[in-house]
């Protein structure tokens, strides 16, 4: 009985997402670009600190954790992640409105990250849709 329980609510799920998506008339982001993304994040795992995200079905903002050690087929899969943000639980790549790399990573310690710098290791993957200001790098997945 369990199993057809989870069936249903993963369907649900699917279906909040898949209701959100809609909204938006731009969709910049495939699976494979997002392979590709993850792993030049975390081969640059030392130059980018800290990733934030929204989620298309809601307002909260998380926390993606990436680093030199996260691994394809273990944290990662082909279309989301298992667990590796702050929010908890599966997070499909679809469900991903943007990604937000701060330029503040700790205030109390004053430890920052180079945005130019984040901005062109994504560049050498292809193109994206890419706002940046003093503050924060923004990638945009729908609009």
């Amino acid at each position: 009985m369990q199993p057809l329980k989870a069936n249903i609510n993963q369907h649900q799920l699917d279906s909040k997402i898949q209701k959100a998506i809609s909204l938006f008339s731009e969709h910049f982001m495939s699976n494979a670009k997002w392979i590709k993304l993850i792993e030049k994040l975390i081969e640059n795992a030392d130059k980018v600190l800290k990733i934030e995200f929204k989620k298309v079905q809601g307002n909260q903002i998380g926390i993606l954790y990436l680093n030199k050690d996260t691994a394809f087929e273990l944290d990662y899969w082909q279309n989301g992640f298992e667990g590796n943000n702050s929010i908890g639980g599966w997070l499909t790549f679809k469900e991903i409105e943007y990604l937000i790399f701060p330029k503040i990573v700790d205030s109390k310690n004053d430890i920052k990250q180079d945005l130019n710098q984040i901005e062109e290791l994504i560049k050498t993957i292809g193109q994206f849709n890419l706002d940046i200001n003093d503050e924060r790098l923004k990638l945009q997945c729908y609009k």
